[in-house]
C-alpha cells in the first residue's frame, strides 16, 4: 500500500485500508543518513475482520434499500463530474460515512473533503474510497473495483451546522489525488439563495454510489437532529422525489444545487426507502462559511478561500482544465416571487470564473423561454470577482412567468464553460392589485407552524418563512392581490394546531386596507390539528355574489353536490392542503357532481363560470 512518508502522518498516526489475507507485512524504512538515530514504530490498533475483505465488502455491497438509484442511471448522466468528487469514508476502522472533494479559490487541487461533524473520529486513521460504483443503472452481481487513499488532517469542524472539513494526506501525487483516480473537485455556493432543485450523491448503508433528487425548492429551517439544535435557519430541508432517498452512511454527503455546486452536507433526517415522504436536513455551506465568533478551526472560509477573495461561488475543478474565459450568472433579484407591479427591474450577479479578466459579456434575456432582449455588459472583473447587473425595466402581463438570462458571449468570443451561463427565476405578476394584511400570532411552538396563500389556479402566491420557537408572537405581512379567490392555509407539522402554550393559543386575521376583517382564526379555533384553511375573494369574484347567483346544495352532503345554474364551465375539488383531487369539464345540462371517490372531510369546490370567473365554495362531506 505504500509508500507513506512523514507528510502522510497526522499527529503521528496513519490509517490503512482493508488488507486481504491473514498476514500483513509492515516495512519501516530508515535512510542511511538516519541510521543510529532514535526511531520507533508502534502498531496501535489492529482491526481483525472475521470475514475476508471480499466478504466484508459484500456485507455492505447491495445492502441499501431497493429505492436507491445507481449514480450511472440515465437520471444521473449530467452529473458525471460531480459523482467523481464523492467518496465513502471508512473511519476509525469500523465506521462509514459519505463525503465529497470540494474545490477552493486557489483551484490548486488541495484534497479537501467535506463531510459531517457527527462522522468525526481521528482523521489520521480514515480511508477514502473513490469510484466505488456500478458502471451502469443495474446492480452488478459482484462488488465493483475501487481506489482508496489513507490518512487525513482535520482542518475545521462545527457542531451547530454539522460540518467537518479534512485534508487527505496519504498517497498523494504532487500534493493532490493521483491522476489515475480521475478525481473531480466540486464547486460550492455560499450565497444562501434557495435552490430551485437539488440532488445528492452518497453511499447509503455503505453500498455503491447512489443519487437522489429533490425536484422542488429547498428551504432553510432550524432543526433538532440527534439531540443537537442547529443554527437558526442553519439547515436545508429537502424531500426526495423520483422514488429516491438516503439511508445511514449517506451522512456527510454533499447536497448540490441546480448549478451542480455544493450547498450543504447531510446531517440527518427521516427519509428512507420505507419513508419516501420523510425529510432530510443538510448543514448549509452559507452558515458554516464564517459564523459569528468563529476562526480557522470552525469555519470553511479560511480553507476554501485562503487568500480572501470574497468569492460567492466557485465551480468545480478538473486538474489541469481551468477555463480561460468563463462567465457565470447567479442570484436573480426583483423578477422573483410575487410582483405587484407589471413593470420590474431584473437584477442578477455576474461572476468571472475564468483565468483571464472578464471585460465584456453579451447577455440575452426575457420571459417564458423567449430571450429576445439583449444587454451588453462591460467592466473589468478579475478571477472570482463579481458584480450586480441591473437590466432595463421589463414589463410582464399578469400571471405566472419565468425570467431567464443567458450569457451568449464573453470577451467577444465563446465562453469556455457554457453550463453555468444561464440563470432563471419564477415570478407572479398581480393585475390591478389590492392590498390586504395578514396578522398572525404564533404560539410558543412556532417552529411547527407554516402557511401559504394560493390562488384559484392553485399557484402559491405567498408562503411563510421558516419559523423557530423564538418567533412566537405577532407577525405582520402585506399581500398585494388581484381580483380572484384565494385559499389561505396554516399548517402545524406536529398535528396539534396552535395550542398548548402557557402564553396562550395562536390566531390570525386577514384584513383589507380599511382594516375590515376578511377572514380569521380565533384562539378558540386554534386546536385544528394539521391544517386550517379559509377562502378570500376579492373584486367581483366573491362568495357573497355566488350565493346571490346560484346555490350549492346540500351542504353538508353525503356524496353528491348540485347547483341551480347552467353557467358553470368546469368544477374542481381541492383539499385543505391545496391539492386538486378531481376536475370535471361540464356542459350546460350537467348540474351535479358525485364525490363518491373522495374521503369524508372539508373541501373547496372551485366553479369556473362561462364568463371566465372562478368562484370557490367550502363544502363538508359526510358519507353515510
Amino acid at each position: 500500500m505504500g509508500k507513506f512518508t512523514a507528510y502522510h502522518l497526522y499527529e503521528g498516526n496513519l490509517g490503512a485500508e482493508l488488507i486481504p489475507g491473514n498476514t500483513a507485512i509492515v516495512e519501516y524504512y530508515i535512510p542511511s543518513q538516519n541510521v543510529g538515530k532514535t526511531a520507533s514504530l508502534n502498531i496501535k490498533t489492529v482491526t481483525h475482520g472475521y470475514r475476508t475483505s471480499q466478504e466484508f465488502e459484500a456485507k455492505a455491497f447491495a445492502g441499501s434499500g431497493s429505492c436507491n438509484m445507481n449514480v450511472n442511471c440515465p437520471d444521473g448522466t449530467e452529473f458525471a463530474n460531480q459523482k467523481r468528487s464523492v467518496v465513502m469514508l471508512v473511519s476509525g476502522s469500523n465506521g462509514f460515512c459519505s463525503g465529497a472533494l470540494i474545490n477552493n479559490t486557489e483551484y490548486d487541487g488541495k484534497p479537501y473533503v467535506l463531510t459531517a461533524n457527527h462522522c468525526y473520529s481521528n482523521p489520521a486513521t480514515w480511508v477514502f474510497r473513490f469510484n466505488w460504483e456500478s458502471p451502469d443503472c443495474t446492480n452488478p452481481m459482484t462488488s465493483p473495483t475501487f481506489s482508496s487513499l489513507s490518512g487525513a488532517v482535520l482542518r475545521a469542524r462545527r457542531t451547530a451546522s454539522d460540518f467537518c472539513l479534512v485534508e487527505i494526506t496519504g498517497g498523494l501525487e504532487s500534493g493532490t489525488v493521483p491522476a489515475a483516480y480521475n478525481a473531480y473537485f466540486s464547486g460550492w455556493d455560499r450565497t444562501g439563495v434557495n435552490p430551485d432543485h437539488t440532488f445528492g450523491i452518497h453511499h447509503p448503508r455503505g453500498d455503491i454510489k447512489k443519487i437522489s433528487f429533490d425536484d422542488h425548492v429547498s428551504i432553510p429551517t432550524q432543526s433538532v437532529i440527534g439531540g443537537v439544535t442547529s443554527d437558526v435557519n442553519g439547515v436545508w430541508q429537502v424531500q426526495w422525489d423520483r422514488n429516491t432517498s438516503t439511508e445511514p452512511v449517506s451522512s456527510g454527503s454533499a447536497l448540490f444545487d441546480q448549478h451542480k455546486r455544493i450547498i450543504g452536507q447531510l446531517w440527518g433526517g427521516g427519509a428512507s426507502c420505507s419513508n419516501l415522504a420523510g425529510r432530510d436536513f443538510y448543514g448549509r455551506v452559507s452558515v458554516s462559511w464564517n459564523p459569528a465568533g468563529s476562526n480557522a478551526t470552525n469555519q470553511l472560509q479560511s480553507w476554501l478561500d485562503p487568500s480572501g477573495t470574497g468569492a460567492l461561488i466557485v465551480d468545480g475543478y478538473q486538474p489541469g482544465a481551468l477555463a480561460s474565459n468563463d462567465g457565470a450568472l447567479i442570484m436573480v433579484k426583483e423578477m422573483k416571487g410575487t410582483i405587484c407591479n407589471p413593470s420590474a427591474t431584473p437584477k442578477f450577479t455576474i461572476v468571472n470564473l475564468g483565468q483571464l479578466p472578464l471585460t465584456t459579456a453579451t447577455i440575452n434575456y426575457g420571459i417564458d423561454g423567449v430571450e429576445s432582449l439583449t444587454f451588453n455588459w462591460s467592466g473589468n472583473l478579475g478571477f472570482l470577482q463579481s458584480e450586480e447587473v441591473t437590466l432595463p425595466v421589463l414589463a410582464s402581463p399578469g400571471g405566472s412567468h419565468t425570467f431567464s438570462a443567458t450569457i451568449a458571449t464573453v470577451n467577444g468570443g465563446v465562453d469556455d464553460q457554457s453550463d453555468n451561463n444561464m440563470v432563471s427565476a419564477e415570478f407572479f405578476v398581480m393585475e390591478s392589485p389590492e392590498t390586504v394584511d395578514l396578522n398572525i400570532d404564533l404560539d410558543c411552538y412556532a417552529s411547527e407552524t407554516s402557511w401559504k396563500l394560493v390562488n384559484s389556479d392553485n399557484v402559491v402566491i405567498y408562503e411563510s418563512p421558516a419559523y423557530v420557537n423564538a418567533d412566537d408572537g405577532i407577525h405582520n405581512y402585506e399581500f398585494c392581490l388581484s381580483e380572484d379567490c384565494y385559499t389561505f392555509t396554516v399548517y402545524d407539522s406536529y398535528g396539534d394546531g396552535m395550542v398548548g402554550c402557557p402564553s396562550g393559543n395562536g390566531s390570525f386575521q386577514i384584513v383589507n386596507a380599511s382594516n375590515d376583517v376578511l377572514k380569521e382564526m380565533t384562539t378558540a379555533q386554534a386546536n385544528f390539528g394539521s391544517s386550517y384553511a379559509v377562502e378570500i375573494c376579492l373584486g367581483t369574484a366573491s362568495v357573497d355574489q355566488l350565493e346571490q347567483v346560484f346555490d350549492v346544495y346540500p351542504n353538508p352532503t353525503t356524496g353528491t353536490i348540485k347547483w341551480n345554474t347552467d353557467a358553470i364551465r368546469s368544477v374542481a375539488v381541492i383539499d385543505v392542503n391545496g391539492k386538486q383531487l378531481l376536475k370535471r369539464q361540464l356542459d350546460v345540462t350537467t348540474q351535479e357532481l358525485s364525490l363518491e371517490t373522495i374521503e369524508n372531510g372539508i373541501y373547496l369546490v372551485a366553479f369556473e363560470l362561462t364568463n371566465g370567473t372562478t368562484i370557490q365554495q367550502r363544502i363538508l362531506l359526510l358519507k353515510d
